[in-house]
Formats: C-alpha cells, sequence, structure tokens
C-alpha cells in the first residue's frame, strides 16, 4: 500500500506539470474571450451591473437573498412541435393557399430529414471500412 502512495506522489510532478501548463495556455485563451465579451457588451448595461454588483456585495452577509442577482435566468428554448404550432397559427392556415397552408410542416419534415442524415453519417463513421454484411444491409 506505501508502495502506491510512494508511486503516485513520484508520478504527481509530472502531472502537475502538465496541467499547469495546460491552464497558463487557457489563461491566455480565456482572457480574449472575456475581451470579446467585455467590448460587445453596451457601457451603460457595464454600468448597471457593476452598482447592482456592489450593492449584492454590501448586502450579502444581512440578506442573502441579495446574493440572487447572480442567479442564471435562461428561459428554456421552444420544442420543434411548439415552434411548429406557432407557425401553422401565425401563418394563418385558414385563409393561406393550399401550397402554402403547411410550411411549417415542411420545414418539421426538412429537419428531421437533416437529423436523420447526420445520424447515418455517425453510424457510417462507427462502422468504418470493415463492415459485416449485416452492417451494411442496415445502414
Amino acid at each position: 500500500m506505501n508502495d502506491s502512495n510512494f508511486c503516485k506522489m513520484i508520478r504527481m510532478k509530472r502531472t502537475l506539470c502538465r496541467k499547469y501548463k495546460l491552464a497558463k495556455n487557457g489563461i491566455a485563451e480565456s482572457g480574449k474571450a472575456f475581451d470579446r465579451l467585455d467590448e460587445a457588451a453596451p457601457g451603460n448595461l457595464k454600468t448597471q451591473w457593476l452598482a447592482s454588483e456592489m450593492v449584492a456585495q454590501s448586502k450579502r452577509i444581512r440578506d442573502p437573498a441579495a446574493m440572487d442577482l447572480y442567479e442564471i435566468n435562461i428561459k428554456k428554448a421552444p420544442s420543434k412541435k411548439e415552434i411548429e404550432l406557432r407557425l401553422l397559427e401565425a401563418g394563418n392556415a385558414r385563409h393561406a393557399a393550399p401550397s402554402r397552408r403547411s410550411v411549417a410542416t415542411w420545414i418539421s419534415i426538412g429537419l428531421a430529414i437533416e437529423e436523420a442524415q447526420i445520424a447515418l453519417l455517425i453510424e457510417v463513421r462507427r462502422i468504418g471500412r470493415r463492415s459485416t454484411e449485416t452492417q451494411r444491409l442496415d445502414i
């Protein structure tokens, strides 16, 4: 048992050095990404965010609810069916010509075909060049 721990300790230097180099390179990339994001944000919003942060930091000891400012509020994206229904309702399907009545349905079918093509491509790549007859028939 002690030998195993000793070996881990000896190899730890190599691993830590490798991870340190990766982290050091990641800092530069993260800095560039942050700068691009910072440039894209409007100045008045940045000022408002800084003021909100200062208020939250000063109130956090007395009122932990002040930290709710940092909660992520992302709305869930609508599903394909919800989008299709919305397009059908917005397209005023009753008064549209029959050829234009199901545009949303055509879009939905097109997306389903694309997904099937991607799934087939993934399956073909997984099987590789040397496939059995059964696998070729499945494709």
